[in-house]
């Protein structure tokens, strides 16, 4: 059995429709290199922002990683295509031209999702 080349490759996403298939993106699959930890390789490591009383030996390569390790802020991207969501089908299927008109529709119509519901209300009581 052959492999299909990469622009051939399709993919069925939620449970199921004809609606859910579409060309299978590559780069949301993660890489080998990707998972690799890098190790201190120092005698003396640094954590925090800097400065004398942020230096410790390195007598214990794991909790030298430990120290450094930080979660960075998640990074979240538009989707690029079709965007597939709900529980399958042709209908659940939203476009980037249809993303874009019903952002366009929002701010047409004033909306905002800067102000909320509490702050709205507060006006009709003064």
């Amino acid at each position: 059995m052959t492999t299909r080349p990469a622009q051939d490759r399709i993919a069925s996403h939620g449970r199921g429709g004809a609606g859910n298939i579409a060309p299978d993106v590559n780069t949301a699959y993660t890489k080998p290199e990707d998972l690799v930890t890098p190790t201190i390789k120092s005698n003396t490591y640094t954590t925090g922002r800097g400065g004398q009383g942020n230096m410790a030996k390195n007598d214990n390569p794991d909790n030298a990683r430990l120290a450094q390790d930080v979660d960075g802020p998640v990074k979240i991207s538009e989707p690029k295509g079709a965007v597939h969501y709900g529980r399958g089908g042709a209908a659940n299927i939203i476009t980037d031209k249809e993303r874009q008109s019903g952002e366009a529709k929002r701010t047409e119509s004033g909306a905002s999702t800067d102000q909320g519901l509490l702050s709205k209300v507060k006006g009709f009581f003064k």
